[in-house]
């Protein structure tokens, strides 16, 4: 089965991995026993395969074997002990990763796949929202975030602000470059998601000079200060407005005479889109917004209708008649990055909870990053390649592929993943 050049498995692994020999390794030579490569390559096929025992399941193979599927499908040379690895991973800082993370964006780009999740016009949807990966009332270190309860029990934590490429009309979504939510020597007041998320759009508009970015996120981002950041970093803006974070802007939506848009869906279901233009944001700032409104009407079987609001949104981009129900699909599609990134993460078998280890400096944001590129490769997968739409299709559930893909990497040696995917195929589908 033909896949794309550019975005087959080893293609993807190995801009991964030509990104990794060029980082600089402070270590003794005499001292190095294993490679930052293969270090990072090991992790990442735990995380790809969903496994956190894989390496014991590979040295097994090896014995048997003379060889194993790190060697052939990940190109890893030497397996580094449990130990070992995590002290190597934890002194890599993070953001020396972050290439990669554009190198899979530009290949999308370079094959027309990520056309495809253009918004409006040539713009691109982003969303941000932030979420947390570790937590804990005795692990810490001192990049933890820490919360203290009402009876004195201090928690510890590590959360970031995501961001991801996405379309309401697209199920899989493409992660950018994480920003970490940290506390950092020096600082008077601890880190929280906003500043986080003001560190990162310079640095997206720094990877990605060219792409014209929409942002979209929950009302925490809908305030000036954040929407002017946008607009000074060539921006624009869809953010949810809840009454309770904008008095001023509600008490504003009280005087102009909203336009209306209404459409029929299934079941005779009406929305009713409604919007205002130049409305002032807050008494403190000069920023006028473009409101957007829904609400969905549901005939009932006494004939009585049922009205329910949907949401409030504020944004810079012009609003009409044609264009208002797709902007406030855009706007309301901001929970993919909840459904379709965290929830996979945190319950679809790539265990971004889970302690793999959390070290002193970079380990636990690093685990978190190889976790993330191994969401990245499965959805670039899903997107452009046939066979293992055919082997996801065949085996019928995400969870069962998955089952299998353990089991065939733990038990047996293939020269590569595609070699692995057609023998799953050939199983499932039976003689």
């Amino acid at each position: 089965m033909k896949v794309k050049k550019h975005l087959n498995f080893s293609t993807l692994v190995s801009s991964f991995s030509e990104l990794l020999t060029k980082l600089p390794d402070s270590r003794r030579k005499a001292s190095i026993n294993y490679s930052i490569n293969d270090t990072f390559l090991s992790g990442l096929a735990c995380m790809y395969i969903q496994s956190p025992s894989l390496l014991s399941y590979q040295e097994t193979l090896l014995r048997r074997c003379k060889r194993n599927n790190l060697q052939t499908q990940f190109n890893v040379k030497g397996m580094p002990k449990d130990t070992e690895m995590r002290n190597i991973i934890d002194s890599i800082p993070g953001d020396n990763l972050a290439p990669v993370f554009k190198t899979y964006l530009t290949k999308l780009q370079r094959d027309n796949i990520l056309k495809k999740y253009r918004f409006i016009g040539n713009k691109y949807l982003v969303t941000l929202d932030g979420t947390q990966y570790f937590s804990s009332k005795t692990i810490h270190c001192d990049s933890c975030l820490t919360q203290v309860s009402k009876t004195g029990i201090k928690t510890y934590s590590h959360k970031v602000v995501q961001s991801a490429v996405i379309n309401p009309s697209i199920k899989q979504v493409l992660p950018l470059m994480p920003e970490e939510i940290i506390n950092t020597d020096g600082a008077v007041k601890q880190d929280c998601e906003i500043n986080a998320a003001k560190r990162l759009l310079p640095k997206i508009k720094k990877q990605y000079p060219r792409l014209p970015l929409i942002y979209t996120g929950d009302s925490i981002y809908a305030t000036a200060p954040f929407i002017q950041e946008v607009l000074d970093h060539g921006g624009d803006y869809i953010f949810n407005a809840l009454r309770g974070d904008h008095k001023t802007l509600y008490e504003n939506l009280k005087d102009p005479d909203f336009s209306r848009y209404e459409s029929l869906r299934d079941k005779g279901r009406r929305f009713i889109h409604e919007w205002a233009t130049d409305v002032k944001l807050n008494n403190s700032s000069d920023i006028k917004v473009n409101v957007m409104r829904l609400f969905i009407v549901t005939p009932q079987k006494d004939n009585e209708d049922k009205s329910q609001y949907i949401g409030t949104w504020i944004t810079n981009l012009s609003v009409n008649e044609l264009n208002i129900e797709w902007l406030v699909k855009g706007a309301r599609s901001r929970w993919k990055i909840e459904n379709e990134c965290f929830n996979t993460l945190k319950n679809q078998g790539y265990e971004i909870e889970h302690n793999y280890g959390h070290g002193k400096k970079y380990l636990c944001f690093n685990f978190y990053i190889l976790t993330l590129l191994a969401f990245y490769l499965h959805q670039i997968l899903e997107l452009a390649d046939k066979l293992y739409q055919d082997t996801r299709r065949i085996c019928r559930t995400l969870r069962q592929l998955w089952e299998y893909v353990r089991v065939f990497f733990d038990m047996k040696v293939f020269g590569s993943w595609e070699e692995m995917l057609t023998e799953i195929c050939r199983i499932r589908e039976g003689p």
